[in-house]
């Protein structure tokens, strides 16, 4: 599947991943994508950047979110914060969401007529059905999918004309 994605692309899937590993993350998801897709000169993090979010406030929502999740199994929020997330010795897998993610970032760049898959076509792949805990991200950073999706399309035009 990655013969057919751009030099970027393929940059944003290790990004995710050293990101994933990084937050001590079972596996990538479809949040390391978004946060690997922030930096960078490409069409989708300028989207990124014109939504008003950046890396910082990525990871930072992405750590409140899973202090959220544990508290409500019961795992006080003061826990989580006293103990820093271990980097993971070995690579995590990428996981169902994020897989579907990578498979709906092709169909986007079919779709469009593009020969490569370039980090727009990851983006708008992980905001297609965006997973349970992307959707909520989102949702904290008050950013509506279909309005990151629209600034990607602008992005990639400008780009276009030169």
């Amino acid at each position: 599947m990655f013969e057919r994605f751009s030099r970027e692309a393929k940059q944003v899937v290790l990004i995710a991943l050293g990101a994933a590993q990084r937050l001590g993350a079972e596996q990538v998801e479809p949040e390391h994508l978004l946060l690997a897709l922030a930096d960078g000169g490409t069409p989708a993090a300028r989207a990124i950047a014109e939504a008003g979010i950046d890396r910082e406030a990525i990871t930072a929502t992405i750590e409140a979110d899973l202090v959220a999740m544990l508290e409500v199994v019961g795992v006080p929020a003061s826990i989580v914060e006293a103990t820093p997330a271990a980097p993971r010795a070995d690579r995590p897998d990428f996981g169902v969401h994020a897989k579907r993610a990578l498979e709906q970032a092709m169909r986007e760049a079919v779709r469009r007529g593009h020969r490569r898959l370039g980090p727009e076509h990851v983006l708008l792949g992980t905001l297609h059905a965006p997973s349970p805990t992307l959707a909520r991200v989102l949702a904290r950073l008050d950013i509506e999918p279909a309005r990151l999706a629209a600034l990607v399309d602008v992005e990639v035009a400008a780009a276009a004309r030169g």
